[in-house]
């Protein structure tokens, strides 16, 4: 007599409730954090928000793993939570990035040597701003005409989890809402995270090369990603061709103005003070927390590995006889 086939237990719906409700309640303490970051003295709690995503993300792979129905409707509220940002200005105005970075396409071979004037609205008030382009050149022509960069940067983070999407765990940590938020608020680093994603991220393609030499001329943490990346992996001769290829990018605009470049994309002044920026610039700022939060959820398992063979080694040496 055939045997009956056994089917895994379902899980129980008070586990798979449990679970939306903590990734729940981790989400609504991201925001909550992410508007605290905008008080002054207390940008420092962009550190226990970026500490808060790995939870999200370990309680969105469970929720998936119990219901993935559950995970699809947690996805469908993260976007419309950004698309009324976008549409609303709830929660929105962070960042002067959305009207800078397109403004820089005006100058053409001039992205150095001459700044742009604009007006840019924060935490509701109107500013005006006189800045030089600090990125690399690629990054302003990133935008299509006529279109918020808001909605570039938003699309550029849904392409970026989309890729992810067979990594619960990094995909649950990039649709935590203050990511999804900063998205959504025009910060123009989700051009050049979505760019090393799939430049890093998904494994070995035709035409994977091409991706990784087009991150390298967006914004400078994307070139320190992939140098450290091929760096760590010990393949020396490409991270050396990402320095050379970031050269490479720079080199019409060193041969117009070298001085404007290191000014300008080597310090990171928009002004012309050349004075650059002490290391408590670089601490608190929230953009910046997302390329670290990024090495952490895209290379969980490979950073996991690393900790674990490290603690063994130290238990080994620590118990090891005199």
């Amino acid at each position: 007599m055939r045997g009956a086939a056994i089917d895994a237990p379902p899980r129980p719906p008070v586990a798979t409730a449990r679970h939306a409700a903590l990734l729940a309640l981790a989400s609504a303490a991201s925001v909550a954090l992410l508007v605290g970051t905008t008080l002054d003295g207390f940008t420092w709690l962009i550190v226990p928000l970026a500490a808060l995503t790995g939870f999200a993300a370990d309680r969105y792979g469970r929720l998936v793993a119990a219901s993935p129905r559950a995970g699809l409707v947690y996805l469908g509220a993260v976007v419309l939570l950004a698309v009324v940002s976008v549409s609303t200005g709830l929660l929105n105005g962070l960042s002067d990035e959305p009207y800078s970075t397109p403004a820089y396409a005006h100058l053409g071979w001039n992205l150095y040597t001459r700044p742009v004037s604009f007006d840019y609205v924060q935490y509701g008030t109107t500013y005006h701003e006189v800045s030089y382009d600090v990125y690399l050149p690629a990054l302003t022509l990133v935008q299509a005409p006529g279109l918020d960069y808001r909605w570039v940067a938003l699309g550029a983070w849904g392409a970026m989890v989309y890729l992810l999407r067979r990594d619960s765990f990094a995909l649950g940590g990039l649709s935590t809402p203050w990511i999804a938020l900063l998205a959504a608020n025009g910060q123009n680093d989700f051009v050049p995270l979505l760019a090393v994603t799939a430049g890093l991220a998904l494994g070995s393609y035709r035409g994977r090369w091409l991706v990784e030499l087009a991150s390298l001329g967006l914004k400078q943490f994307a070139n320190v990603l992939v140098f450290g990346y091929h760096l760590l992996r010990r393949e020396y001769r490409a991270a050396l061709l990402s320095v050379a290829a970031t050269v490479a990018f720079l080199a019409p605009f060193l041969w117009l103005d070298p001085g404007a470049v290191y000014c300008h994309v080597l310090l990171g002044d928009p002004t012309t003070a050349c004075t650059g920026h002490g290391a408590g610039f670089f601490v608190f700022k929230r953009n910046y927390w997302l390329y670290p939060t990024w090495v952490a959820l895209v290379f969980h398992r490979s950073l996991g590995g690393w900790l674990r063979a490290h603690g063994a080694r130290r238990r080994r040496v620590r118990n090891a006889p005199e």
